[in-house]
């Protein structure tokens, strides 16, 4: 089965504020995109990237997706991260260890990610491509993010006005006059085989200065979707974000994987499983992590999960946990 690419909605969530002040109507272009219109309530949840970059491709314009792109990197910060992941950088003591950080959890905020480190005479060249996807209409957009990610983690030790020597782009769209200005000093290469950023070794070699973040709301963690994540594991994470709208059919899911309905049907038959368990699996695993803040009521939960009568909510969680939602929530809490 082949395996989609995911990407946390918090980083798509930086386009969508983006077009909402240029005065794209965002709700009816998700719609149209097959894009869960309520993405921005649920920023941990994991949506098909292709779908992204179609819709950024669409909505920002073929001319406009190098500045869509920068601009909504430039909103970027760590509280975007995942909370291990905002820790982990928040701990590192030097350049080098923000950058193996990075490398470390990328992947689950993008598993479309592979990142590495490069010598390169006095500087190493910090790599952070999506193999793959290329090729794929808004895919600069996507590069930015990753560029500036790169950039950010450097200024916590060279300071905020640090800008790298050389940036590249596996794109061929030139850069604009807004990328200009922010990098007046960076050479800026397009069409080029990795997306990275230059960083001088003499950088890196200093402490690092991490900015201490205010921590909003919980810190626990989230389940990382890593490259070796099953292709059932997918499959939960794609279906998660369109519970509170109207949940996918099979076809849907087929077509976000690239495949027939039938094929779908029937690697999972061959799996042993059906669509509808992997469904029901899936409410349950965003019901539990809704569940462990205690400031949801289990209404709430409900409607986030698909369910408009509470209590077909509460026997469905049931038949997953053996306890009621306000039980498992009682329980979780006393550990």
């Amino acid at each position: 089965m082949r395996q989609v690419p995911l990407v946390r909605a918090a980083h798509f969530n930086l386009y969508l504020s983006v077009l909402r002040e240029i005065g794209v109507p965002v709700w009816d272009c998700l719609t149209r995109a097959g894009l869960p219109a309520t993405t921005e309530e649920s920023p941990d949840l994991y949506l098909s990237l292709p779908r992204i970059m179609d819709f950024v491709a669409q909505d920002g314009g073929a001319g406009g997706a190098m500045e869509l792109g920068f601009m909504a990197a430039q909103r970027a910060t760590l509280r975007d991260l995942r909370p291990e992941f905002r820790q982990a950088i928040l701990n590192a003591q030097s350049g080098f260890a923000l950058l193996q950080t990075f490398l470390r959890y990328r992947k689950g905020e993008d598993t479309a990610a592979f990142s590495a480190i490069y010598p390169e005479g006095a500087s190493v060249r910090v790599v952070c491509d999506q193999p793959g996807l290329e090729h794929t209409a808004g895919f600069v957009c996507t590069e930015w993010m990753n560029l500036q990610a790169v950039v950010s983690i450097v200024r916590c030790i060279a300071g905020a006005a640090w800008t790298p020597e050389e940036v590249t782009f596996v794109s061929d769209f030139a850069p604009h006059d807004r990328a200009k200005e922010a990098f007046p000093n960076t050479r800026m290469l397009m069409s080029q085989i990795h997306t990275s950023v230059l960083v001088p070794r003499d950088v890196l070699a200093r402490p690092s200065n991490s900015p201490v973040v205010p921590e909003t709301g919980d810190c626990e963690e989230h389940a990382e979707i890593s490259h070796s994540a099953g292709p059932l594991d997918t499959i939960r994470e794609i279906v998660k974000p369109y519970f509170r709208e109207k949940p996918l059919l099979l076809l849907e899911v087929a077509e976000i994987l690239g495949m027939s309905q039938r094929t779908l049907q029937r690697q999972l038959n061959n799996m042993g499983v059906s669509y509808s368990r992997l469904v029901a699996e899936a409410r349950y695993q965003v019901a539990c992590d809704l569940l462990a803040n205690l400031d949801i009521k289990i209404t709430d939960i409900a409607i986030a999960t698909g369910y408009q009568n509470p209590s077909h909510f509460s026997r469905a969680f049931r038949r997953f946990a053996g306890l009621s939602p306000i039980e498992y929530r009682m329980s979780a809490s006393a550990q």
